[in-house]
This record gives C-alpha cells, structure tokens and sequence, in this order.
C-alpha cells in the first residue's frame, strides 16, 4: 500500500506518478501539516525518497547541510559516557548493600538481571526506531512521534520534558542534602538545614545552567569529569574490599569468606518482599535515554544511539551485580559496633553465625529488638566503609547526583524545543528557537532552570515522591 504524501514539491508528483502506476487514481494530499513535516524530512536532508545512497555519499550530504563548526558527539562521549553516568546513580552507593542484606546475593543477581532484561528490550526498541529511519533532535520524543505519530509523542513528550525538569530539582536536592550534612558535621551551617538546602541547591543549579548554556561541549567535558570520579569511587570501593582492617569488625566488615557468602546467599526480607525490593532498585537502571535524548547533537544517532545505550546498559550490569557477590561476601547482615561483642573460644561452640568465626558475636544486638547500627541491613554507608579511602565515595555521590542533574537539565530543553518545533500545543511555539552553530534552545534551558528552581525551593525531598509519577526514576 502507498499512503497519500502531503503537498511537498516534488513528493507529491512522485508520489502521484507511483500511486497512478499501481491503479490509484485519486492521491488525497490534504493532510495535517505536521505529517507533511514528517514526510518531507528526507529532503532537507538531501536524501530523496526512491534513492539508495552509499555510506560515503550520506556522510557528505550530512556534511553539507549541517553548518561550519558545528560540534557533534559520537557513540562514546554522546552516548555510553550519559548513559553510564545516569545509570551509576546513588542507588548504587547507598542501598546496593541494603538491597543485598534484603534478597540475599542470589535474589540480588536476579533483580539486576530482571531490570537489565527490562532496559535491554526498551533499548532494542528504541535502537530498532532509531535505525529505521532519520533522526533528528528531539530524543525520545522525536523517536515516538515519528513511529507512533503526533498524539502519542505530543502527550508524553510534553510529561517527559517536564519531568525531567522536576529531576534537576530532585537531584540538585540530593546532592544539596548530603553537602548540609557534611557540614552540619562539621558544625558550619548557614543558617538552618532547610535554608542552607536552599542556598546550595540554588547556587549549584546556576553553576549547571553556566555549564550548559556554555554550549554541548562544555557540558560533555564536565560530564567526561564526572564519570571519572564516579569510577574511581568504584574502583576505590573494590579496592578497600581486599583490604582488610581490624577496626571495622565491629562493623561488619571482614574479609571475603565463604561462610559469609554462604550465610548471605538466601534472602532475609524485614518489612519488605522480593516486588519491593525490586521497586526501588529498578529506577537504577533506566537512564538509558540520555543519550538519545541529545540525538540532535550526535554525528550519527542511527549508530551511536544502539551501541552506546546497549553497551553502557551491559557495562553497568556486570559492575551491578560484582558489587552484589562483593557485598554479600565479606560483610554480615548484623553489627553492632561495639568492640565488646567479641566471643570467648569456650562459647565459641555456642556461636552459630559467620562473624562468630572472626571473633565477633552480633546476636545480642539483633535480639534486642533490631538494635544493631552496622552490617547490610542497617547501614547506608557501608561502601564507604569498606572502601580504601571513604572520601572518594563521597566524591562519587556528588558526582552521581549531579551529573544526573546535568543530563536532565540538558534533555528537557532540548527534547521541549522538539516538541514546540511541531506546533503541537498553541502558545509555546517561542521556546522552538535555536541560537548558536548548535542551534541551543536557550529559552528552554530558562524555563528549566525556572521549573528547577521552584522545586529546589521547597527545600525537602520527601515532597518529591507526589511528582513521582511524571518520572520513574524521581523514586531514588
């Protein structure tokens, strides 16, 4: 079947001479003007519907019709490096663990392997939509409104592009709040915790909407910054955990042993169930579109988009579930902290659990109506206990927050300027201009950075939860 083209030049004589070959005699071209839109991309690109173009005769038409000096990415730093860094979020450093002392290593591994499988469907899905036809800017919503058509683009591009504004905010908040708890360590608050949240998240948006009106490549170096420390916080993290140090016993942390692994392989659910624990992991592993969502700024998003997304999600999964079986096999579910709770060798008989063969014995803590402070269970910052210099993992948070941050305040703009492009929704056709060689939607980066910052304003991320909705991932 030859569906009708719209009135657009030279489509429509040949669309008329095809359509009368094949025994059609009537070609209606009164169609909507945004499907004449979708239709005439191939030409202004240069690739005429009917002609086959050789690899090197379609890189030299891209080349000529993209401006002098324009800067774009290929599949590593445009798209494997933002994937990685928003998959890698804060989940990984702060309930990984708790993850593993709920569901056990075992339970863990399937988890990561289920939201992999996941992730891997919808990154085929967007990779089979990416490689069927052209891509332009637009991410996500560019993708569905090209297969599924304006309605269904138009809706959930509009809800995405707001909630990713709402992410900035959410993240920035994140990072504001580990930031004020540093300092109220160090007793040098600014005022009171809700004000200095405030005045740290506000300043650390602005320094993000510097950093991407800056231009792509501002944005992608410091991004490029940002995956190198959160790896080194990774690679700190296994480090430490061949390092074994008698002062953290008493929390937890021994060594790799194979009753600890043996004791830790089943699950051990406390208020939780497996849907549950999965729930809140899950989130973790999207982040798989922030490098479509700039595929405007790709050299070649129909290559780029299915490599990096495919091989940032299998990266990611493999260093997920090391971190499981790493965990679970050198640090108890139970501790107290306590350096009395040590064992005698004549109660030794008497003393059943893994910690009991190092000398510690954690069953009073337990006992005592879930007394126990350290070990999987109860303790959020036992990477940074284990690692070889806590520091780095701190480091690595900040880093995890904030370039989530910065992908989601790079996506919405860009993704929104798509969206008013079309002229979809009335009203909004202003945040469609472009300036610069890259043709940057300034306007939307404004109108983020207002939505940021009303939401940063509010001061508490546990208002978040009721936006939730717009953005799976807001659940971290």
């Amino acid at each position: 079947l030859f569906l009708p083209k719209p009135d657009c030049g030279a489509e429509k004589e040949f669309l008329r001479s095809r359509t009368l070959s094949e025994g059609v005699h009537s070609v209606d071209t009164t169609v909507d003007p945004l499907y004449c839109t979708f239709s005439c991309e191939p030409f202004e690109d240069g690739f005429p519907n009917g002609d086959e173009l050789t690899p090197a005769e379609e890189a030299a038409a891209k080349e000529a019709a993209e401006p002098k000096g324009v800067v774009k990415f290929g599949w590593i730093k445009g798209v494997l490096v933002r994937c990685m860094l928003n998959i890698w979020g804060v989940m990984l450093f702060i309930r990984m663990t708790w993850i593993v002392g709920q569901a056990g290593i075992a339970l863990a591994c399937v988890i990561v392997c289920m939201a992999s499988v996941v992730t891997t469907i919808t990154g085929l899905s967007t990779s089979a939509i990416a490689t069927n036809g052209f891509v332009r800017g637009g991410g996500a919503y560019y993708l569905i409104s090209r297969s599924l058509g304006p309605e269904f683009g138009g809706s959930i591009g509009l809800i995405f592009a707001f909630a990713n504004a709402v992410a900035v905010a959410m993240y920035v908040v994140g990072f504001a709040e580990t930031v004020v708890e540093l300092l109220k360590g160090a007793d040098a608050l600014m005022t009171d915790e809700i004000n200095d949240i405030r005045i740290i998240g506000t300043i650390t948006v602005i320094v993000l909407l510097g950093i991407s009106v800056a231009g792509m490549e501002w944005e992608a170096k410091a991004q490029i910054v940002l995956l190198v420390v959160l790896v080194t916080a990774i690679v700190n993290y296994f480090i430490g955990s061949f390092i074994p140090v008698q002062s953290k016993e008493s929390a937890g942390f021994f060594r790799y042993d194979a009753q600890i692994m043996w004791e830790n392989i089943g699950p051990d659910f406390r208020d939780e169930t497996f849907f549950s624990v999965f729930a809140i992991f899950f989130p973790a592993a999207t982040g798989i579109l922030a490098g479509a969502n700039i595929s405007g700024d790709l050299a070649d998003p129909q290559m780029a988009i299915p490599k990096g997304t495919l091989l940032a999600i299998l990266i990611t999964g493999i260093v997920y579930l090391g971190v499981v079986v790493s965990t679970g096999s050198c640090i108890v579910r139970d501790a107290s902290g306590n350096l009395n709770d040590t064992v005698s060798s004549q109660f030794m008989a008497n003393c059943t659990n893994a910690s009991c063969k190092f000398g510690f014995d954690f069953s009073s803590c337990r006992i005592s109506g879930n007394s126990c402070r350290y070990g999987l269970q109860n303790d959020f910052q036992v990477m940074s206990l284990v690692s070889g210099f806590s520091p780095i993992i701190s480091a690595g948070i900040f880093s995890a927050t904030l370039s989530s941050a910065l992908a989601s305040l790079v996506s919405a703009p860009k993704v929104f300027q798509a969206l008013c492009k079309d002229n979809i929704y009335p009203y909004i056709g202003i945040f469609a201009k472009g300036y610069g060689k890259n043709n940057e939607p300034l306007r939307g980066y404004i109108l983020t950075f207002g939505i940021a910052l009303a939401f940063i304003l509010i001061g508490m991320v546990s208002l978040f939860p009721y936006f939730c909705s717009f953005h799976p991932k807001l659940y971290i």
